[in-house]
């Protein structure tokens, strides 16, 4: 490497809060674009046994120092962190060991931290920022571009790093080191590309000299890609609407050709102002299927690739180089494809007494830069138990759609209300264009949730299970022959309503109870059959209204008893037809007719009408001193 003229150091430095005294022999620095920078290092010690515990965490700067009499224009870099790990990798005899340091950012202590949580109404930008503030993590938001909020982001069971990668990958913006005094700043960018460049170019030289900054060995990659890039979504609210984003990235006749097609579940839904409102479902802002941002979420993919498949590197001896840089590239016999460059990464490695040699990768700085989503969203490939919560006082919270809200057991942020998640879609035995069935979890409940796809931001309560506090309507397992179901008033007063079967065998029952009304309506025919005996009680009124004729058969005897007045109106004729006898006994009997009485026995006949009476008998006894049914024997 010395042959090549890299630069030297003058000096190499690791400023850390310890007793200890290091001196560095090696070191190799890895700075990215989109990744966390590692500072590695080799360095010996007087000390053979340095306190681990108290040394890592310890906040740490390396620095070199640069040979300014050689290079007056280059400044001497430094990264600041903390001491990520160490290792005593030899001991000698002589009292002198040596161990390997590797320092991260402050930003690395994401990576530790894992956690579920809910995050609602918010952009993606705005929860990072709320995390790096949590955090106490220097940083700048550098992003030009305005975001919108998103109903539901919830991390599940992943490090805040992971969660803040993912949510900057899928809004486009980038994120690098800024080295600022002794601090190291997160600085977020939606558009790095746009900074303003390195004011001289690096001038490209096969043979490089003592004394020039320069760049060497420059190595182009062009590596072929999909040309198309298709994001797809489904809205419930336009189930018949084909939800697409697309973007193309490449004028290639085969590229052209290959698609990349990714299907994600609400991938497509922004706060969003506009017509049709459901009030109840948009109580805490209106989210809705965004086209605009399907078609941005696809043309960030296509960048994304873009930049993956067209790569540049190079080696230098510029020792400020880091990842975010921009700069052009000078005397290249094609600089004019190198007047912009990004940079995406730099190493940056050597010795106490050799040249430090930069290694550089880049793409075009002329192209718009997206970071791949490269950081897998959780996947919940089962179900998970919640508990349905609403607003204080309610029994039974709800939305137009018959969505409810829940808190997960995992959420250790919400406060078992209805802010602790969004609206969520709950299984029905049937749903139909107004017809289904209706039955909605009660706030207080245990229930199971399914999640799209896996994904943790698009659930769907799937079923429901018994607790210790919210046990089975039927005493179990004594009553493990019934089934059934029990509902419970609301507000509670004690009162349901009951459809219960039991099953044992010799005692099968089918049990209806309505805690007050009950309405049956049969628009044609019903029929009804009893094997046995059929009983029937009536605390107040019983009307019957019967539309056409009515027919009633009994086969043995028949009994009415009505307690009070009885009172018959026929419109028309009645016939009454007795095979045997027929008794009538009343305390007062009164018989009238308006036209005609006529009472025939045999061929006698007692004839009444407005005028006249008319006896007609072979005998006809007035006042007898025998009774006429002895008189007739």
């Amino acid at each position: 490497m010395a042959a090549l003229n890299f630069s030297r150091p003058q000096n190499l430095q690791l400023l850390v809060d310890s007793p200890d005294s290091f001196d560095i022999r090696e070191f190799k620095v890895t700075d990215g674009l989109n990744m966390l920078f590692s500072v590695d290092l080799v360095v010996r010690c007087s000390n053979p046994s340095v306190d681990f515990e108290e040394t890592i965490g310890r906040a740490a700067t390396f620095r070199i120092e640069t040979n300014q009499a050689v290079y007056p224009e280059m400044a001497s870099p430094s990264w600041s962190g903390i001491v990520a790990d160490i290792e005593q990798a030899a001991s000698e005899d002589t009292g002198l060991s040596t161990y390997r340091i590797r320092l991260a950012p402050s930003f690395w202590l994401l990576t530790q931290r894992t956690n579920c949580r809910v995050f609602q109404q918010m952009t993606d930008l705005e929860i990072v920022t709320t995390l790096f503030t949590e955090w106490g993590l220097p940083f700048e938001n550098a992003c030009s571009g305005s975001y919108k909020t998103r109903k539901y982001r919830v991390q599940y069971q992943e490090t805040d790093y992971a969660f803040v990668c993912r949510l900057l990958e899928a809004s486009g913006i980038s994120y690098l080191f800024e080295q600022r005094a002794d601090v190291t700043t997160v600085v977020l960018r939606d558009e790095p590309e746009v900074v303003a460049p390195r004011a001289l170019p690096l001038d490209h030289v096969n043979e490089p000299t003592t004394g020039r900054i320069f760049a060497t060995g420059l190595k182009a990659t062009r590596r072929m890609r999909s040309g198309r890039s298709t994001f797809a979504d489904h809205d419930p609210r336009l189930p018949n609407e084909p939800l697409l984003g697309q973007a193309s990235s490449s004028q290639h006749p085969l590229e052209s050709r290959l698609e990349a097609f990714t299907y994600t579940p609400g991938a497509f839904k922004f706060g969003n102002a506009g017509p049709n409102d459901t009030p109840t479902a948009d109580d805490r802002g209106r989210t809705r299927t965004d086209s605009g941002e399907a078609k941005l979420i696809a043309e960030r993919d296509a960048a994304a690739r873009i930049a993956a498949s067209q790569h540049l590197a190079f080696k230098s001896n510029c020792l400020e180089l880091r990842a975010g840089f921009v700069l052009s590239l000078a005397n290249h016999p094609t600089a004019e494809r190198f007047k912009k460059l990004l940079l995406t990464q730099v190493t940056i490695s050597g010795t106490h007494n050799t040249d430090v040699v930069v290694a550089a990768d880049a793409v075009s700085g002329e192209l718009p830069f997206k970071p791949a989503q490269r950081t897998p969203k959780p996947n919940i490939s089962g179900v998970e138990c919640a508990t349905v919560v609403g607003p204080a006082g309610e029994t039974i919270h709800c939305d137009e759609f018959g969505r409810v809200r829940v808190q997960f057991h995992w959420d250790r942020y919400g406060k078992m209300n209805e802010y602790s998640s969004c609206w969520i879609p709950t299984n029905q035995p049937w749903a139909g264009e107004g017809f289904g069935m209706v039955n909605l979890p009660r706030i207080g409940q245990e229930v199971l949730v399914s999640f799209l796809g896996g994904n943790p931001e698009e659930p769907v309560v799937v079923g429901r299970v018994f607790t210790n506090l919210r046990r089975p309507p039927f005493a179990l397992p004594e009553a493990k022959n019934e089934s059934g179901f029990r509902s419970k008033s609301v507000p509670e007063t004690g009162g349901y309503n009951l459809l219960r079967f039991v099953d044992t065998a010799g005692d099968e029952l089918v049990e209806g109870r309505a805690e007050k009304d009950m309405r049956t309506r049969v628009n044609n025919d019903k029929a009804l059959s009893v094997g046995r005996d059929r009983q029937m009680q009536i605390a107040r009124d019983d009307d019957e209204l019967v539309g056409g004729n009515q027919r009633e058969t009994v086969a043995k005897d028949k009994l009415s008893r009505v307690f009070d007045s009885m009172l018959s109106i026929v419109g028309k004729d009645r016939l009454l037809k007795t095979v045997g006898n027929m008794i009538s006994q009343a305390k007062a009997h009164a018989i009238g007719a308006e036209e005609v009485i006529n009472l025939t026995v045999g061929n006698s006949i007692i004839y009444m009408d407005k005028d006249k009476i008319v006896i007609k008998a072979k005998t006809v006894l007035v006042n007898p001193d025998v009774s006429p049914n002895a008189e007739s024997k």
